[in-house]
């Protein structure tokens, strides 16, 4: 009787269980289920006079599978289509103001204009100039629309220093578009036995009275100005050069690096890239030493003329014996403030997306980084359309 009612309640049990399985595989159809198999397990127990023995009943109830076809539907990308070239508000011409014929700046507006004809279907008139310190001007006046300087003159711009632009420029008219298109490196060299080795050697000896004589490129070339610039650092002008029986024979370049063969000045100054043929030239045929510009007179100078830092490599030249820290100035490319925010926007796009084939006509031009371009304008003001573009592209916050 005891076994008979333990297989009648073992038999309630496993109906049990099978119903209870079968309504949670249903509750849980939201799922996607594979073949499910469900056991039920029930201990039956004989009591006997020996031992007690234990018996297992397996009961196994196998469900169909069952499908479920989930649809997914890719959302389309929004498609953008491109402008058409020129735009409405943009001058039918653009005037762009470079240096003299055949030289550097004339050299790479070229085929700057050529892609920008070729992409935005627009005028562009490459006019030579008479260079660097003429270009703002021609800007300032209305006279030109799109022109190259560098960096380090939106400093004497900002302050309409008449000794450097020979008449008023107003300031507020000229835009920086982007910089670093090439850079230039800024050389002092001296005689091997000049008893100075950095700036603030060369400054004592003025300031004590003993002569220094200086030469390079004519007043007004960047390396002038940068000397301009150093002597007032600590305080000195070209006059107190002079007073200390010095001078500065700004020539040129090749009529200041034969003075400096023959030992007619004592430091030559020169800006250029790496390396730079003038330099080249003397170093091959004499010994010489680099004067390096000590970190406070960099730090000054970057914060009053916006140039950068840099080094002229150990072994760039054979009297190149350590790193001799100097500047770098960045020739730049400035705009009319009248100009469309969208005309100077799609100039650098333009200029970004073809950086190849303008590198190509201009190799220098391959240190150009649209990433960076407006961290090297110096103390020029970045035109609203140059802002929207960089911030566009994720390189200004």
């Amino acid at each position: 009787m005891i076994v008979s009612a333990q297989k009648s309640l073992i038999g309630v049990l496993v109906a049990l269980i099978i119903i209870a399985g079968v309504g949670g595989y249903f509750a849980g159809s939201a799922a996607v289920p594979p073949p499910k198999t469900i056991t039920s397990v029930v201990t039956q127990t004989v009591t006997t006079t020996v031992a007690a023995a234990t018996v297992t009943t397996t009961s196994t109830v196998t469900l169909p599978p069952q499908t479920v076809t989930v649809t997914v539907t890719a959302t389309p990308t929004p498609t953008v289509t491109p402008p058409t070239f020129p735009l409405p508000e943009w001058p039918s011409k653009i005037r762009f103001i470079t240096g003299v014929f055949g030289g550097a700046f004339y050299s790479l507006a070229v085929p700057i204009a050529d892609v920008l004809r070729r992409e935005l279907k627009i005028e562009v008139e490459v006019i030579p100039g008479p260079g660097a310190i003429a270009t703002p001007l021609y800007i300032s006046k209305g006279e030109g629309e799109i022109a190259m300087t560098y960096d380090y003159l939106g400093a004497p711009a900002k302050e309409n220093d008449i000794s450097i632009f020979n008449e008023p420029l107003n300031f507020s008219k000229i835009t920086a578009v982007a910089g670093g298109l090439y850079l230039t490196y800024y050389y002092f060299v001296a005689q091997k036995d000049f008893p100075a080795n950095n700036f603030d050697d060369i400054a004592k000896m003025i300031k004590e009275g003993k002569p220094v004589r200086f030469g390079g490129d004519a007043a007004g070339s960047s390396e002038e100005l940068m000397l301009r610039y150093v002597l007032k650092y600590y305080g000195l002008t070209y006059d107190d050069v002079r007073k200390a029986g010095g001078t500065v024979y700004a020539v040129g370049d090749d009529p200041a690096a034969q003075a400096f063969r023959e030992k007619k000045i004592d430091v030559f100054y020169q800006a250029g890239g790496i390396p730079l043929r003038t330099i080249a030239d003397v170093d091959a045929t004499m010994e010489l030493k680099f004067i390096a510009m000590p970190e406070p007179l960099r730090d000054w100078l970057i914060k009053n003329l916006g140039a950068i830092k840099g080094v002229i490599p150990k072994g760039s030249y054979k009297n190149a014996v350590e790193d001799v820290p100097t500047l770098i100035g960045s020739t730049i490319l400035i705009a009319s403030r009248e100009l469309p925010d969208s005309l100077i926007y799609y100039i650098l796009e333009v200029m970004a997306k073809n950086k190849d084939v303008i590198a190509a006509a201009y190799r220098a031009f391959a240190a150009y980084d649209p990433a960076t371009a407006w961290q090297k304008v110096g103390l020029w003001e970045l035109h609203p359309g140059a802002v929207k573009w960089y911030k566009d592209h994720g390189y200004m916050k």
